[in-house]
């Protein structure tokens, strides 16, 4: 079935078309539609490798739905990922998914469970002990993360450096606000960023500025998009589930967890020096806050 070029996306046409796709571009279309967030950094020949059919019908699966070819489908892709997914479709698609299913609790926690699980085999504990080490050496570290859900992730993460008497400031700010903010940074700081789903224009000018001026970052995020993972230092990829639904802090916050753990025990007994004392501060001054 051919289709001319119309403004639909990529799922709108495989729904109009798969009932008279081939056992082969069905495949295809299966794999494509379940890891859109793969395949957007994928080549015809990868799609093909992993699917199991030639480039040849990769391309002609682009044009049975309306495509010039894999590029122009492909494009389409990566507009949707940018633009289509935002979070109320993403929310609504989740709340699809356990429809029927009135035990919330044991379903989300086992699925938190899977996806940490997960997470083990793309989480390096070298990167984890090299990040620890760059905090523990910065001059200054610097938590960045744009406001809203991901301040819960920066703000932890800043308390509990400062409670080891690392000193370390977190910033919300964006826009020219944050451009602000760009001079502070020296190489002999530590920027670690929060950064999930859609990149965000700041985040790609934070890191596009790290880059540049040869400044240690470090970036947690779920985005494989070349823009802003190409310029990070450090990458710990916190992968949250299937792209397109509905995620929680639980990936992000093992990862945050894992990092403050190497930098105590990097500390040793730095870290409950600096903690006895806070103790010791409370007690002085009857503040249990």
């Amino acid at each position: 079935m051919k289709f001319e070029k119309q403004n639909e996306s990529f799922l709108s046409r495989l729904q109009n078309a798969y009932s008279e796709l081939s056992s082969n571009n069905r495949k295809l279309a299966d794999f494509i539609s379940e890891n859109i967030d793969e395949v957007i950094l994928l080549s015809a020949v990868d799609v093909a490798k992993h699917v199991g059919v030639s480039e040849s019908t990769v391309v002609r699966f682009a044009q049975s739905l309306g495509y010039l070819g894999y590029p122009d489908l492909k494009q389409d892709l990566i507009k949707f990922y940018r633009e289509q997914m935002t979070p109320d479709k993403k929310f609504q698609a989740y709340l699809k998914s356990i429809q029927n299913n009135n035990k919330f609790y044991s379903k989300i926690a086992n699925q938190e469970i899977e996806y940490l699980q997960q997470s083990v085999a793309t989480i390096d504990d070298d990167v984890i002990d090299q990040a620890a080490k760059l905090i523990i050496e910065a001059n200054h570290r610097y938590v960045y993360t744009t406001s809203g859900s991901n301040d819960a992730l920066a703000r932890n993460l800043d308390f509990r450096l400062n409670r080891f008497r690392l000193r370390t400031t977190a910033i919300y700010d964006s826009g020219v606000r944050m451009f602000e903010r760009f001079p502070q940074f020296t190489p002999n700081d530590f920027i670690i960023i929060y950064s999930f789903y859609k990149p965000r224009a700041d985040h790609i000018a934070i890191m596009d500025f790290l880059k540049k001026r040869k400044i240690p970052n470090l970036l947690i995020t779920d985005s494989l998009t070349p823009a802003i993972v190409e310029n990070a230092d450090i990458v710990l990829f916190a992968r949250r589930g299937p792209f397109g639904v509905f995620h929680s802090h639980i990936i992000p916050m093992a990862i945050t967890n894992a990092l403050l753990v190497a930098v105590a025990q990097k500390l040793g007994n730095l870290a409950l020096d600096a903690l006895e004392d806070l103790d010791l501060i409370r007690q002085q001054y009857n503040n249990d806050n």
